[in-house]
C-alpha cells in the first residue's frame, strides 16, 4: 500500500515552529531564574530575622537579667495576637521559663528541632505546617551564669508564601503571554522577511514567451536573495536563446520543407491537367521521388540534430569501418565540392569507436 504524502510546510509556518519554542525556552529560562533569585532572597531574609532574633536573646539572656527579661518582653504581646514570630526559653530539665503567649497551643516545644551550640546561621530552619500556616523553626543552646537554656524561635512564613504562590502564578500568566506574543512576532517576522520572495514570485510571473527579455533586477533585493535573483537571470538568457535559437529552427525548417512540397504538388497538378504519355507520367514520378528523397534527408538531419542536443544520455556506440563512413561523408559533400573546383579523396584504414550515426 502506498502511504499519501503529507503536505510540506510553508517556509513561514517553519520559522513560527523554530522560533515560537526557542523563545519560549528564553522566557521560560529567564522567569525560573528570577523566581529562583526572590525566592532565595526571601528566603535569606527570613534566615537573617531568625539569626538577628536569637541573637538579641541571647544577648538578654547573658547580660540583660536572664529568662526574667525575656519574660517581662514577651508579656508586652497579649494572648492571641497575630505576631510574625514566637519566643521560647526553656531550661535545662525542658520547662518553659518565657514564651510568647499562646504558643503552646501552636507550636508545642517538641516540634522544634534539636538544640545546638553552634549559631543558627551555622543550620537551617525547619519547616513545620499547622493551621494551615507555614512556620521556619529554629533552636539553640545558651548558657548563662553557669545554667543552660534552650532557645526556641518560630517565625510565620504564610505572608512570603502566599506571595510566592502569586508571584508564581504571575510568572505563569507572563510566560503565557510572552509565549503568545513571541508566535504573533514570529508570524510577523516572517511573513515581512518572506515578502521579498514573493515580490520576486509575481514578478517571475510576468514573464512569459513574449517577454522573456525582461530581467530581475538584482540591486533590489536582499543580500540574501541577491544569488537568487542572478540564477534566474541567467536561466531566462538560457531560456531566451533557446527560445530564440527553437524560433529560427522552425522558421528554417518550414522554408525547407516548403520547397520540395511545393514542387511535387506542382508537378502533379500539371500532370493531372491532361492526359499524359507513360513516359511523361514516370519522368513526374521520378521527380516526386527525388524530392521525397530530399524530404527523407530533411527529417534524418532533424533526427540527428534532435540526437545531438542529447548525445549524453542516447548515444550508442560500436565499432566501425573509418574508412567507409568518410567516404559516405565525402560522397555526402561531392555536388558541394565540384561547385567549388575542390576534389576529395579519402586513403587510408581506421577502426572507429563512437556513435555511428552522430559520426
Amino acid at each position: 500500500m502506498f502511504s499519501k504524502p503529507t503536505e510540506p510546510r510553508s517556509i513561514a509556518s517553519q520559522l513560527v515552529l523554530l522560533f515560537t519554542p526557542a523563545a519560549a525556552l528564553l522566557l521560560c529560562c529567564a522567569l525560573g531564574v528570577l523566581y529562583w533569585i526572590v525566592l532565595r532572597h526571601a528566603f535569606e531574609e527570613d534566615n537573617a530575622f531568625l539569626a538577628d532574633k536569637i541573637s538579641a536573646l541571647r544577648a538578654d539572656l547573658t547580660k540583660g537579667g536572664g529568662p526574667e527579661a525575656v519574660r517581662e518582653e514577651l508579656k508586652a504581646l497579649r494572648a492571641g495576637e497575630r505576631t510574625s514570630y514566637w519566643v521560647r526559653v526553656l531550661d535545662s530539665s525542658g520547662r518553659t521559663l518565657a514564651q510568647t503567649p499562646g504558643m503552646d497551643r501552636l507550636l508545642p516545644p517538641e516540634i522544634f528541632p534539636r538544640a545546638r551550640i553552634a549559631a543558627a546561621s551555622d543550620r537551617g530552619p525547619q519547616d513545620y505546617r499547622a493551621s494551615n500556616r507555614l512556620f521556619s523553626l529554629v533552636a539553640t543552646n545558651e548558657n548563662s551564669d553557669g545554667k543552660s537554656y534552650t532557645i526556641q524561635v518560630a517565625q510565620d512564613r504564610s505572608e512570603d508564601e502566599h506571595f510566592m504562590k502569586e508571584f508564581g502564578a504571575l510568572l505563569a500568566i507572563v510566560l503565557a503571554l510572552g509565549v503568545l506574543a513571541s508566535g504573533l512576532i514570529a508570524i510577523t517576522v516572517a511573513k515581512r522577511g518572506l515578502r521579498p520572495l514573493g515580490d520576486m514570485t509575481r514578478s517571475l510571473k510576468r514573464i512569459g514567451p513574449n517577454r522573456l527579455h525582461e530581467r530581475i533586477p538584482v540591486a533590489g533585493w536582499p543580500k540574501e536573495l541577491q544569488p537568487l535573483a542572478l540564477a534566474f537571470d541567467d536561466l531566462l538568457d538560457r531560456l531566451e536563446d533557446s527560445f530564440k535559437r527553437l524560433s529560427q529552427f522552425s522558421a528554417d525548417l518550414a522554408h525547407e520543407l516548403r520547397t520540395p512540397v511545393a514542387n511535387i504538388r506542382g508537378e502533379a497538378e500539371v500532370a493531372l491537367t491532361r492526359t499524359r504519355t507513360i513516359e511523361e507520367y514516370r519522368a513526374v514520378l521520378e521527380s516526386t521521388v527525388a524530392e521525397c528523397e530530399n524530404l527523407s534527408g530533411i527529417v534524418d538531419n532533424l533526427l540527428f540534430l534532435a540526437r545531438a542536443e542529447a548525445a549524453e544520455s542516447q548515444t550508442h556506440q560500436t565499432v566501425f569501418d573509418g574508412r567507409a563512413a568518410i567516404e559516405k561523408i565525402a560522397a555526402f559533400y561531392e555536388p558541394v565540392a565540384e561547385e567549388q573546383h575542390v576534389t576529395v579523396r579519402c586513403a587510408g584504414e581506421a577502426a572507429i569507436h563512437a556513435d555511428q550515426m552522430l559520426f
